[in-house]
């Protein structure tokens, strides 16, 4: 459980991130939070893992108050929520593998990560997450000689490999083209389905929002202004969350994912 109470945050120059957002993410839900640039979406998944500090306001995420938290309490809290981010932040001069074993740094003695003797059941469980995504072939390649979609899904296999119960993704498909962003949302979503991972996604994108989303979070200058289903987010929906008409680069423009009901369930 994910829980918001009146939380704000406020930048040093004065800008509201989140102004009053109350709200509760049940545990394996799937969420996309949308809104324009400045709404406050990434303050909001970031927050959840203290990146962003609260100013005001409580929040927890599985009893653990993140709001007034020690550095001490966001490491312990860190090892359990995972982060995937729009640049992937790979170590590009390393294998696959070795990327993924980060995802065990919490778990693993600092001098065993030193020498790099993750052992054979951190190993296990790296290359378990490397074929959840379909990319297990690659474990030995260094990560600077993937591509963009094949990075992100070492992005993923690092959080399943964290053995995270919260994963964030923040802009996970926004420097990828349509169709590897079509297949990334798809692997974040099964991923998620498969091992019941609660999920909050920040996207621009409304069809993949529509397309993914069990529920979508509508942001605007800081306040959630829609909380409903995938199916309620129609476009006259979006026209309200994004305060304008809706344009061509709102939409991925791939064509259609077909999402089975279940899915969704």
């Amino acid at each position: 459980m994910i829980t918001f109470r009146d939380v704000h945050v406020t930048y040093p120059t004065g800008t509201k991130g989140l102004d009053g957002v109350s709200l509760e993410i049940s545990d394996g839900e799937f969420v996309v939070v949308v809104g324009l640039s400045g709404a406050g979406k990434s303050t909001l998944v970031r927050a959840i893992n203290g990146l962003v500090p609260v100013t005001a306001g409580e929040l927890e995420v599985n009893g653990r108050r993140v709001d007034g938290a020690s550095k001490r309490e966001l490491r312990r809290l860190r090892g359990e929520v995972g982060m995937i981010f729009q640049s992937f932040n790979l170590v590009t001069r390393v294998s696959v593998l070795n990327n993924v074993l980060m995802g065990r740094l919490a778990r693993t003695s600092t001098l065993a990560t030193l020498v790099g003797a993750y052992g054979s059941a951190n190993k296990d469980i790296a290359f378990d997450a490397l074929e959840r995504v379909g990319i297990i072939e690659k474990a030995y390649t260094r990560a600077s000689q993937l591509s963009g979609g094949q990075q992100q899904r070492v992005a993923i296999a690092r959080v399943l490999a964290q053995q995270a119960g919260v994963v964030l993704a923040d802009e996970p498909v926004a420097s990828l083209d349509p169709p590897t962003a079509h297949a990334v949302m798809s692997d974040l979503r099964r991923v998620q389905r498969e091992l019941g991972i609660t999920t909050v996604v920040n996207l621009h994108f409304l069809d993949l929002a529509r397309s993914f989303a069990d529920r979508i979070i509508g942001m605007r200058a800081g306040k959630v202004v829609f909380d409903g289903t995938a199916d309620q987010a129609d476009d006259s929906v979006f026209e309200d969350i994004y305060g304008r008409s809706l344009r061509a680069d709102d939409v991925v423009a791939a064509p259609p994912v077909t999402i089975d009901p279940e899915d969704r369930a």
